[in-house]
């Protein structure tokens, strides 16, 4: 794929853009890349590291967070093309280590990927970064290993960093080989040579994650876990690498299956349904497929424009970047493909939630539990953490803290034959209702 500046925006207006977004939303350094038909223009911004002062290039590599869970929905894609496996396959005849769960008999690969697969859900697998330390080539299969087979089955979307996990090893077995390894090899023909799946490549060249305060950008240490590399603990990448994956999901029709939506869920700032190992955005002039990665002080937005043979990549080294996300993507889409990208919604509403006793009662996996409590026209989100104000904006999402660039609302979701909600989603995670409120508990 070749560079050129023929695609509608020039790449000094586009540097402006970015320095003006970034400048706004505090991020210390930013790549930007435009993909339209076969034409590229990318621009640069800031630095790698304010401790050092090293400037983003070309070379820069980000970390791409859970842009990473596209890129093995796409190999597990081609491995079925390839007849190696497929995506009605039982996920425990790819993974050995569920072989006689019940749960693995039952789900299939397509539902691992479209996060339906009920896989049983706990904070301790899901988010044990700390405690996986291990890197050798084992550490996939030990994490796979650890699932709790009493915990009970979720009937219910929700995101899961360990399905993904899985993922990575039914790449393995289907391959012989470590899920890198293959995660390169089938991805070998998008020219992506910058972009690294080990946990230990390429440091010099790597951006430092910062966290945004009061006081400025504060330097974090990157998210390691080679257990949790399919989830995209450790992938990185460049603009360009990412805009050439893109590139490839436009010109490889077998690819196009995996922009279908499988999952009818929608949650506020995230997503409006899901396919397989891709969000979709109902925005006008759309549709538009794409998802976010989320680690450490860093964050990337790929989003693909199919009817355009278009797609934008944004990389940030600051918790602020899917701020600048929205910003910057309002102002480029519209005008470059006559796409316009759907305003976060943050205007709480006296009585948009309606009945608020409905969203009332426990939501918990077995290691995780929150309370939810209405209180004059609000909810409390009592949790170990804290009690959270949670005020209406609609009849499902509430806000919880507007100046969260991340996660300002959380969603409910799910019906029960009293129309109440099921689920409560923190960010993407489904936490069940458990146990209803005690008010509602005593109603006939």
């Amino acid at each position: 794929m070749g560079r050129s500046y023929d695609c509608g925006v020039e790449e000094g207006d586009l540097a402006a853009l970015l320095r003006e977004h970034g400048l706004r939303h505090s991020v210390p350094g930013a790549a930007v890349g435009v993909l339209d038909g076969e034409n590229v223009t990318t621009a640069y911004f800031g630095v790698a590291d304010v401790r050092t002062g090293r400037p983003v290039t070309p070379e820069t590599l980000f970390g791409i967070g859970s842009l990473t869970k596209s890129m093995v929905a796409t190999v597990i894609a081609r491995l079925c093309t390839a007849g190696v496996l497929s995506l009605d396959d039982p996920i425990a005849a790819h993974v050995p280590e569920l072989h006689g769960d019940g749960w693995a008999g039952g789900a299939t690969v397509r539902d691992l990927l479209a996060n339906r697969s009920g896989l049983p859900l706990s904070w301790r697998l899901e988010f044990d970064f700390a405690g996986r330390t291990d890197r050798t080539d084992a550490a996939l299969r030990r994490l796979v290993a650890a699932l709790d087979a009493a915990v009970p089955p979720a009937g219910f979307w929700s995101y899961t960093n360990l399905g993904w996990c899985l993922l990575g090893r039914a790449i393995e077995t289907a391959t012989g080989t470590g899920w890198e390894d293959a995660m390169r090899a089938h991805l070998a023909d998008a020219g992506m040579d910058e972009t690294t799946f080990a946990s230990n490549a390429a440091r010099k060249k790597r951006v430092a994650g910062h966290e945004i305060t009061a006081e400025g950008p504060v330097p974090v240490g990157p998210l390691v876990s080679r257990a949790y590399g399919p989830a995209g603990a450790n992938a990185t990448s460049t603009v360009t690498d990412l805009l050439r994956f893109a590139g490839l999901h436009l010109s490889d029709p077998s690819l196009g299956s995996l922009r279908d939506v499988h999952a009818e869920v929608s949650i506020h700032g995230w997503l409006d349904s899901w396919c397989l190992g891709w969000a979709r955005f109902e925005w006008a002039g759309g549709p538009v497929c794409g998802w976010d990665g989320v680690v450490n002080g860093e964050r990337s937005v790929m989003r693909v424009l199919p009817r355009q043979r278009a797609a934008v990549v944004l990389v940030t080294n600051a918790s602020t970047g899917r701020a600048m996300y929205r910003s910057l993507f309002a102002d480029l889409l519209p005008a470059l493909f006559g796409v316009a990208v759907a305003p976060l919604r943050l205007d709480a509403a006296a009585g948009a939630g309606g009945d608020l006793s409905r969203f009332t009662g426990v939501y918990a996996w077995p290691d995780r539990r929150v309370e939810v409590a209405a209180a004059a026209g609000r909810l409390l989100i009592i949790s170990e953490q804290g009690e959270t104000v949670a005020l209406p904006v609609d009849d499902r999402t509430f806000l919880v803290d507007a100046k969260d660039p991340d996660n300002p609302t959380v969603t409910f979701g799910g019906v029960d034959a009293n129309g109440y909600p099921t689920v409560l989603y923190l960010m993407l995670w489904g936490l069940p209702r458990v146990r209803e409120a005690r008010s509602r508990a005593r109603r006939p």
